[in-house]
């Protein structure tokens, strides 16, 4: 006569292919995500570089000389405004050239003429676009919040504005 055994529990092997399955779909989560902070990265990078190609191309239309203020968190264009006794920056109102908010898990670091820009609060722009569409050559490193950067833009004098990989 056969003894019927019941079955309480799974057995060793059940449980380690049940954690090898749930350790590889993990590990796909994780890389989709890191993937996916790569791409806003670089497409963060690459919007920096249109909006400064299209403010350019405005200040050579309108003609009037832009400036671009660039924050820890933002960065926003502003027109130069003379007059009589004095000379200050108004922020631009546009649809596209409005202020713009850069996301959390990115940190920017600016670079003119080889020096390290602070981005506090300053009511100078520290770019400056001309009618002409000339620049204040400048480097903007885009990276992770505390990783080195991964991505870089050039502004050349000569108004070549440009994203790269580092």
């Amino acid at each position: 006569m056969k003894l019927m055994r019941n079955q309480f529990g799974y057995t060793l092997i059940e449980i380690l292919i049940v954690l090898f399955i749930m350790s590889i779909v993990t590990g796909v989560a994780l890389l989709s995500i890191r993937y996916n902070e790569n791409k806003q990265l670089e497409s963060f990078a690459n919007k920096f570089v249109d909006l400064v190609r299209l403010a350019e191309e405005q200040a050579m239309l309108q003609p009037n000389v832009l400036g671009l203020s660039i924050y820890q968190h933002a960065f926003q264009f502003s027109h130069l405004q003379l007059s009589m006794d004095k000379q200050q920056w108004l922020p631009l109102e546009d649809t596209i050239l409005h202020p713009q908010v850069i996301p959390d898990h990115i940190q920017i670091a600016l670079e003119i003429q080889g020096d390290r820009i602070s981005l506090n609060e300053n009511k100078k722009p520290q770019i400056i676009i001309s009618t002409n569409g000339d620049i204040t050559p400048f480097t903007l490193f885009f990276g992770k919040k505390g990783e080195k950067p991964n991505y870089v833009v050039i502004g050349d004098a000569d108004g070549a504005v440009y994203a790269t990989t580092m």
